[in-house]
């Protein structure tokens, strides 16, 4: 009897079939948190780029004289609050 009770302290209460591996849940919050990342990531590039090309085509016919100075840096200001 004493050395079964000794053999249960020794190996705790999940000493008989492994347990649960705790090391998922770190792994698992890891996964939802780049996940989470990776689509933020790629909803704000997609705006970014709209806007990025916004302004190519607004130096676009700047250049081509289109426009004026007044109205492009208008313009330019107004994509920059957007």
């Amino acid at each position: 009897m004493h050395t079964a009770l000794s053999t249960i302290a020794a190996v705790g209460p999940y000493g008989h079939g492994g347990g649960f591996p705790f090391p998922v849940f770190p792994l698992f919050f890891l996964l939802v948190f780049l996940a989470a990342v990776v689509a933020f990531g790629v909803l704000r590039r997609g705006s970014w780029r709209a806007r990025s090309d916004a302004r190519a085509v607004l130096a676009d016919r700047f250049a081509r004289g289109d426009i004026d100075a007044e109205e492009y840096r208008s313009r330019l200001s107004e994509l920059g609050r957007k």
